[in-house]
């Protein structure tokens, strides 16, 4: 007899149900017109020119905020001023931003007092309306250094259109009177390190610098700042020194304002100013009319004053008329 399965009503897959609402019918799509396809496809076609050219302005912006970060300060060299050269590169990429505001505007310069203007206007090379691009820092940088007076010096562009110049001036330290041509004297500024600062008025800076003494000598730069510094030990007697000189390359003549000279010894001449200071604490002796104060032995002090005025000759002679007179006076009686 055959086998007779049994069927579970549970086994039994449901037939799929139909979805009776009815789909809605797609909008019609609108054709586009011949002139938003050849704008659409100018536009493809652009893209990658746009992309080529953004990088490259952002290249070229990198490398111009670069070169405006500030220059290490340089030393400036203790020869003589070259002769500044055109700074104004004028490439096409610097006109093109000045055409677009990146001029130069303002120019500030700090620590030029004792510059000639006319000598850093030179070297400088770049004034307000030129390019802001069309110039090298680091070439600017070299001849404002080249400037006699210029210890260091450091630039910064200030994008869209401000130069910063920083100078640090070389500190004069004394005037140093030496023979020019024909044997003229001539006066010039020396340094703490003895170099003949170029490029500036001696002149001028005694009457910017009242303190600044007077040297002379053929060796006296080199030993002016030690001399220096052992009178600015002592007040007292530096404000009554008006120049120094030094003689036989040994030893130094302080002369005074009142024209009295005080020679110091040519070994521990710092003892010898301290003396001098204990002698005018004690006694005001700088203050009194001596014609020379001599220190140069150790232990001995040698004062020579002023030679008494001459009389007169009229003085001379009145007392002889006087007694002549007398004489003849019985004979008259």
């Amino acid at each position: 007899m055959p086998r007779v399965e049994s069927f579970s009503p549970l086994d039994a897959t449901p037939p799929p149900r139909r979805n009776t609402r009815s789909k809605k019918p797609a909008p019609p799509q609108d054709r586009l017109s011949q002139r938003a396809l050849f704008f659409r496809r100018v536009r493809k076609s652009l893209k990658p020119g746009l992309w080529i050219l953004g990088v490259g302005a952002v290249f070229v912006v990198g490398s111009e905020l670069f070169r405006s970060l500030p220059v290490l300060p340089s030393a400036a060299p203790v020869s003589a001023p070259a002769p500044a050269q055109a700074a104004h590169r004028g490439f096409g990429l610097a006109t093109l931003a000045a055409d677009m505001g990146l001029r130069i505007s303002r120019i500030d310069v700090t620590g030029a007092d004792s510059l000639d203007p006319a000598a850093l206007d030179t070297a400088i090379g770049v004034k307000v309306g030129d390019p802001a691009l069309g110039f090298s820092l680091e070439a600017l940088q070299d001849r404002v250094a080249q400037l006699g007076p210029v210890q260091s010096v450091t630039v910064e562009r200030v994008l869209p259109g401000t130069l910063v110049i920083n100078i640090t001036a070389r500190d004069a330290l004394a005037i140093w009177q030496t023979s020019g041509q024909g044997g003229q004297p001539q006066f010039v500024l020396i340094d703490k390190q003895g170099n003949v600062i170029a490029s500036q008025d001696a002149a001028v800076a005694k009457r910017r610098e009242p303190s600044l003494l007077l040297l002379s000598g053929a060796d006296a730069p080199q030993f002016a700042a030690t001399l220096l510094a052992e009178l600015k030990t002592v007040p007292v007697v530096l404000a009554h020194v008006a120049a120094a000189q030094r003689v036989d390359g040994l030893r130094w003549n302080l002369i005074l304002k009142d024209q009295t000279v005080v020679k110091l010894p040519s070994d521990n001449e710092a003892a010898a100013i301290g003396q001098l200071a204990a002698l005018q604490n004690g006694m005001q002796l700088l203050d009194r009319p001596v014609e020379n104060i001599d220190l140069r032995q150790s232990g001995r002090l040698v004062i020579r004053p002023y030679a008494p005025p001459a009389p007169p000759a009229d003085a001379k002679t009145a007392p002889g008329k006087k007694a002549e007179a007398k004489k003849t006076e019985p004979a008259h009686e």
